[in-house]
């Protein structure tokens, strides 16, 4: 019996349609939500714009998944990944690690086909815009424009023709695509525009942009060999790259720290600082496999700064309330 004759059913499932990858996506969403609940009590939409969300987020990552397959860079990716880091105690002992580089592509895994794929990715757009029903009768045109866009922008991250993760384009792919997350879920929900969640949302965009910057460091060879032009390739290689990863997390922080103009509660968000200056000393000390070191420090700030900025709203609440 095979590796993957013996995965259970649960996390057979958990395997294919990667639901821990989710949350960013499902966390931005929370975030311009709750931002949006001080202006909006129409619980119902609040509830359903995070669950769509969550289903585009299933057919993001498994359209992504279908069309690495297709092309073969996963293969390639998978081989440099796992056959050599896995051998690396830095990779091999550390779970965090291994939840981050997930564990290889379920279709290079047989754990799915092809044709089962296709259903699935049909399925989930189908789910996407009956859920979506409800938000497009509450915010009308402008949900069906960003609905579009947002759609348009997951299945073109790697789909043919524009496959825009391999033409330089989706590190700024993953950056607009999680700012119209925070920024628009507000919207749509209060019809509020504002300052504040307009910073919070372009922080949010450069903090995921970055954790697609660090993940893909380490495909940077099979990326090299197919022509794929992320950050890395275009910067001639990882060590290159530095300097713009430490200049993006520094404008991350300046926005960060712009957000306190409208709440001084929101200077809890720079609570992050500490895994950030970790990151920039494993970056400067270049230790065995230091791209990928750094991987769950950049995944941290990330994830960090969304519930955190959950809390600090929901104490803003509180304190109002008072």
């Amino acid at each position: 019996m095979t590796e993957e004759e013996r995965i259970g059913p649960l996390r057979r499932l958990n395997l294919i349609m990667r639901f821990s990858y989710t949350l960013p996506f499902v966390l931005a969403s929370l975030c311009g939500v709750a931002y949006g609940l001080a202006y909006s009590d129409d619980y119902l939409i609040a509830a359903l714009i995070p669950l769509t969300v969550w289903f585009l987020a299933m057919f993001v990552n498994f359209s992504n998944d279908y069309f690495d397959h297709v092309s073969g860079v996963d293969a390639e990716v998978e081989e440099e990944r796992f056959s050599t880091m896995s051998e690396s105690d830095v990779f091999k002992d550390n779970e965090m690690l291994k939840k981050i580089y997930w564990d290889g592509n379920q279709f290079e895994r047989g754990l799915i086909t092809a044709e089962q794929g296709r259903l699935v990715m049909a399925a989930l757009v189908a789910a996407s815009l009956l859920l979506a029903l409800p938000i497009v009768l509450h915010g009308g045109i402008l949900v069906i424009a960003l609905g579009a866009a947002g759609l348009l922008l997951a299945y073109f991250y790697t789909a043919p023709p524009l496959n825009m993760g391999a033409r330089g384009l989706g590190e700024l792919n993953v950056g607009i695509s999680f700012f119209m997350l925070v920024f628009f879920s507000n919207y749509v929900l209060s019809g509020v525009l504002s300052w504040e969640i307009a910073l919070f949302a372009a922080a949010v965009a450069v903090a995921v942009g970055l954790m697609r910057v660090v993940d893909a460091m380490s495909g940077y060879e099979s990326h090299l060999r197919h022509g794929e032009k992320d950050l890395a390739v275009r910067m001639g290689g990882r060590e290159e790259t530095v300097p713009v990863i430490k200049g993006l997390q520094a404008a991350f922080y300046a926005l960060v720290a712009a957000t306190a103009l409208f709440h001084p509660l929101n200077l809890m968000l720079l609570l992050t600082l500490p895994l950030a200056l970790r990151s920039w000393r494993t970056m400067d000390r270049k230790e065995e496999l230091w791209y990928v070191r750094i991987a769950p420090q950049f995944f941290g700030v990330s994830m960090l700064t969304m519930l955190l900025y959950l809390i600090v709203l929901s104490a803003r609440t509180f304190l109002t309330s008072l």
